[in-house]
């Protein structure tokens, strides 16, 4: 009987063409066919980024899975599932565990390590691209060119220069708002009054007190936009998404961060702005804030199973918080094995990894996967992209231009007014797609990096990449591929007097199916490696 299988294909309006999905339908639906494979489902996401998994055809695919309707599932790259590694990592762990394989049309059949090196791969490399993108909008607000939609400012359409004005209407209510508040009311309190004017919130519809509060630290909320006293910014701060629930999470960024002075944009005087932020220090202060953070604990350490006693073959186990010791020894059986912390064992075994990573083999390996994304961002169509962008723009300015000709020729303002604040807010989200495909268009063409020596940074993280506590089961797996075992022996002379060797089969993992050979053969093949 044919196997069963799921093709699933997706693309971003940020990275492809539409045409992209049929291309990635039709190279899986011929792989499958070469195989001699059924396929019983196609599922797409179209328009999707795949920074969260909270996509329709994602979703209906998992499922599919999950109730025992496939056998395999079949991609394009990696890359379709999702650009995070944790993400990618998980998501093949799922298949694993509901006996589903997991084929690439371009890499064949994955297993733990080419989806670890492809997804390292397509992350590293989207954030190379990040930082271009970066860089172009820290020259632009050098320029005066901001993409910010914040309340109270509205577009200038200028192609030089700075392109944002205040709105004298919204600009009187982000005043209201700093006075209110410096006289003693609360968020709440503003927020009451304003929906009981009826004054439309920034977003269309009510105010919130959160919208008036904001969050200090990252300069959010109307009370602390630095822009308010002609300060703007970019790059403070960093956002990503939790794969699952897509909820938000956003990180300074200090190091990033780019502040340039713009006297024609203040909206508050110095003093009300000074007054205000005196008085959300007293509140402050008012506040207790309780905290009990409790650290992700693992259920089973990095290391489980793989540990040995060199003096009587029985597995180290955790002694306590911090240190493995032999479980005999522990019994007072075995009288020759010595503790020895996590921390340090786990360091030498991963300096030795790092030097068997930095083989030419698994660097080969790495640049394919690089070259890849390297080949997908210039087969992107971004020129065609751009002019779209500009000419959805120039179609939504002359609409506004039209609504503004007929208010000035007599027409009444309150019958546009909720019209000309849509078509503003569709150029603010036209301009900032315009200005990421710009973004893009310059790293297509600017990205050249030395592909050895971003992987051997890679390798130099990936300590911190299997230590993720939420990775434990999975990166256990991976090690287990590695190592077969790390056998340690008491010894004077040595490193934290333990003698450690780790057995291994590096070779496994660049020649395809060794590991379906016999147990004698691997054997023969183990490489010991002090460490």
């Amino acid at each position: 009987m044919s196997k069963r299988v799921a093709i699933y294909a997706r693309y971003s309006s940020d990275r492809q063409k539409a045409t992209s999905l049929d291309d990635q339908i039709s190279m899986a639906q011929k792989f499958c066919a070469d195989r001699g494979w059924r396929v019983v489902h196609v599922f797409t996401d179209k328009e999707k980024t795949g920074r969260n998994t909270r996509r329709p055809g994602f979703q209906a695919m998992k499922a599919a899975v999950e109730a025992g309707e496939v056998d395999i599932v079949v991609i394009e790259a990696i890359d379709r599932l999702t650009r995070k590694i944790a993400d990618a990592l998980n998501h093949f762990d799922l298949f694993r565990f509901q006996n589903a394989e997991l084929y690439s049309v371009t890499e064949g059949q994955q297993d733990f390590f080419k989806v670890l090196l492809a997804g390292l791969g397509a992350q590293l490399f989207a954030e190379m691209v990040g930082q271009h993108s970066k860089r172009t909008m820290k020259g632009g607000i050098e320029r005066h060119r901001l993409h910010t939609s914040a309340y109270g400012y509205r577009k200038l359409a200028v192609e030089e220069g700075l392109n944002r004005e205040i709105d004298p209407d919204k600009a009187a209510i982000v005043r209201r708002i700093f006075e209110e508040f410096s006289e003693g009311k609360s968020s709440k309190k503003i927020a009451e009054g304003l929906n009981a004017d009826r004054v439309p919130a920034p977003k269309g519809g009510t105010w919130e007190p959160s919208t008036i509060r904001g969050h200090a630290a990252r300069g959010e909320g109307i009370l602390h936009n630095r822009l308010y006293v002609g300060r703007a910014r970019v790059c403070a701060t960093t956002r990503s998404y939790h794969p699952e629930t897509g909820t938000k999470r956003t990180i300074l960024t200090p190091q990033d961060e780019v502040e340039v002075e713009i006297p024609q944009l203040r909206i508050v005087p110095q003093a009300l702005w000074d007054a205000v932020h005196e008085e959300l220090d007293r509140r402050s202060s008012q506040r207790t804030i309780a905290s009990n953070p409790s650290g992700a604990r693992r259920s089973q350490h990095l290391f489980s199973g793989l540990l040995v006693c060199g003096c009587c073959g029985a597995p180290y186990v955790k002694h306590n918080r911090t240190s493995f010791q032999c479980r005999e020894a522990i019994k007072r059986v075995c009288r020759d094995a010595v503790p020895i912390s996590q921390k340090r064992i786990e360091a030498r075994v991963f300096g030795c990894l790092r030097e068997a990573f930095l083989s030419p083999e698994f660097i080969a390996r790495f640049e394919s996967a690089v070259a890849a994304e390297r080949e997908k961002l210039g087969s992107s169509d971004i020129e065609s992209e751009i002019a779209g962008l500009k000419a959805a723009r120039a179609d939504a300015r002359s609409r506004l231009t039209e609504i503004m000709s007929s208010i000035e020729q007599g027409a009444p303002y309150h019958l546009f007014k909720a019209r000309t604040e849509e078509l503003d807010a569709e150029i603010t989200e036209i301009e900032d797609r315009l200005a990421r495909a710009k973004a893009r268009l310059v790293a297509r063409d600017a990205v050249q990096v030395d592909i050895a020596q971003v992987y051997a940074d890679a390798v130099h993280q990936m300590e911190t990449l299997l230590g993720e506590p939420d990775l434990v089961e999975q990166a256990r797996g991976f090690l287990g591929m590695l190592v077969h075992r790390i056998v340690l022996t008491p010894d004077s002379a040595a490193k934290h007097g333990v003698a450690a060797v780790i057995e291994t089969d590096l070779g496994s993992l660049v020649s395809a199916g060794a590991r379906d050979d016999d147990r004698e053969t691997i054997a023969q093949r183990v490489t010991r490696i002090p460490c």
